[in-house]
C-alpha cells in the first residue's frame, strides 16, 4: 500500500505536464477526474519521459508515435468518418495525422526468447490528432479536427517471440525480421487498450487552453492487431520489427465525439468506423536489446538499447 501510494504522489507531480485542465465536462468511467488521463487536455501530448517509470528496472521503452518518415510518406494517422445522418452527408470521410507516444515495459525474455510488452495504465499512451478544418460543406467546414487521446486503461494482450528463419538451411534466403506469435510461426502483433479518453475543441487563439466547446469523450476498447469477424471491428494483423523495434498497428471502429465535431460526424458516433493506424518508433536510449541474432542489430551491453 505505501509504495503504490508512494507511486501516486508521484504521478501527481506530473499533472502538470499531462496539462490537466478544470473547464469543459467530463464523464465517469474512463474520462473520470480522478483519473491522470482523465478530464480535458488540450495543447500537445506530455514528454512522456517527464512521467513516473511504470516499469521494472531496465524495462521500460519508450515508442515515438510517427505522423510520417523522412521522405514524407504517411505513417500514423486517422481516417475520421460521419455517420448517414451527418450534415457532412453520407460517406463522408477525411484523414488526419496523428503522433504521440507509448510507453511500454519488456518482461524478460522466457527460454524461447518470447516477452511480454506491458502498456500501463493510466497516461502512458496518448495520441494527438492534428488540428485542421473538418472539409465538408456548410457551417461544418470551420469545426476542427484537432483532439488529445489519452489512455486509461492498458493493454490486456501482448505477447511476441522472435523471428522464425524461414529457411535455415540457406543463410541466403531472406528474413523478414517480424515477430511472432501462438504457435511460433504466425507473424503478428497485437496490442489491446482498455480505453482512453479524448478531448474535443480546444481554443483557437491559445490551443493549450479549452474554451465553451471543449468537451471530452470516451472510446472504449481499442484493439489493435485484432479481428473479430464484425463490421466496424475490422484490423489486420500488426507487426513488430524485431530489427529496428518498430511496430505498425491499425484497428477499424467506433469512436465517440463531442461538441461541435460530434454534431457535424453525427450520431451515435460510436458506430462510425474510424481507422486508426498507429506507426511506433523506439526512442533512443530507450531501444529494447531483443538478442544478437541476424534480425537483433542492439546487442547486449549497447548503451543505446536496454537489456
Amino acid at each position: 500500500m505505501l509504495v503504490r501510494l508512494a507511486l501516486r504522489s508521484a504521478i501527481v507531480v506530473c499533472t502538470a505536464a499531462l496539462v490537466l485542465l478544470s473547464a469543459g465536462s467530463s464523464h465517469a468511467g474512463r474520462c473520470s477526474t480522478g483519473l491522470i488521463s482523465g478530464g480535458p487536455h488540450c495543447g500537445e501530448c506530455p514528454d512522456p519521459a517527464s512521467l513516473p517509470n511504470p516499469c521494472g528496472p531496465d524495462e521500460e521503452v519508450i515508442f515515438d508515435l510517427k505522423p510520417a518518415d523522412a521522405n514524407g510518406n504517411p505513417l500514423s494517422s486517422v481516417t475520421i468518418r460521419a455517420s448517414a445522418d451527418s450534415p457532412c452527408g453520407s460517406g463522408f470521410s477525411q484523414q488526419e495525422p496523428v503522433d504521440g507516444y507509448m510507453v511500454g515495459c519488456w518482461s524478460p525474455p522466457d527460454n524461447q526468447g518470447c516477452r511480454e510488452l506491458h502498456t500501463p495504465n493510466n497516461g502512458y499512451m496518448c495520441l494527438h490528432i492534428a488540428d485542421d478544418n473538418l472539409n465538408c460543406p456548410g457551417e461544418c467546414s470551420s469545426v476542427r479536427t484537432g483532439q488529445i487521446a489519452i489512455s486509461s486503461a492498458g493493454a490486456a494482450d501482448r505477447f511476441i517471440c522472435p523471428p522464425v528463419d524461414p529457411n535455415p538451411a540457406d543463410p541466403t534466403a531472406p528474413n523478414t525480421c517480424k515477430s511472432t506469435r501462438g504457435d511460433g510461426h504466425t507473424e503478428q502483433f497485437r496490442l489491446w487498450i482498455g480505453g482512453l479518453c479524448s478531448t474535443n475543441s480546444c481554443s483557437i487563439i491559445d490551443p493549450s487552453m479549452p474554451d465553451a466547446n471543449t468537451c471530452t469523450s470516451e472510446w472504449g476498447a481499442t484493439l489493435f492487431g485484432y479481428s473479430r469477424g464484425r463490421a466496424g471491428r475490422a484490423s489486420p494483423f500488426g507487426t513488430y520489427d524485431w530489427n529496428t523495434g518498430t511496430f505498425d498497428l491499425e484497428v477499424t471502429d467506433g469512436k465517440s465525439t463531442c461538441g461541435p465535431l460530434g454534431q457535424c460526424l453525427g450520431h451515435p458516433g460510436n458506430r462510425n468506423p474510424w481507422t486508426l493506424r498507429i506507426v511506433g518508433v523506439p526512442r533512443d536510449g530507450r531501444k529494447p536489446c531483443l538478442g544478437s541474432d541476424s534480425c537483433s542489430p542492439f546487442p547486449a551491453g549497447d548503451q543505446n538499447c536496454i537489456p
